[in-house]
């Protein structure tokens, strides 16, 4: 997985990965963040490191988005799809 930055407009991350021969874009709200414990400060390196340790979560959420079926779990059902 790859953190492609902040998108301060939508408050998100963009988070990305190759699946199925494509590159998925996805964003991930600030929010989402907020909501489990964020320890260490606030700023980038306090949210890449968040997002380090919820790597799988995050990659299976894109995954079913893409694929189009199911539902992400929460708190990762806030995602969306990004256009690249």
């Amino acid at each position: 997985m790859e953190v492609l930055g902040r998108d301060a407009a939508k408050g998100a991350y963009r988070v990305a990965i190759e699946y199925g021969g494509r590159r998925v874009v996805g964003l991930l709200p600030e929010a989402v963040m907020a909501c489990g414990a964020l320890t260490g400060g606030h700023g980038h390196a306090t949210a890449y490191d968040w997002i380090a340790r919820h790597e799988r979560e995050i990659e299976t959420t894109l995954k079913t988005m893409a694929n189009g079926t199911g539902r992400p779990r929460a708190p990762f059902d806030s995602m969306v799809l990004a256009e690249e």
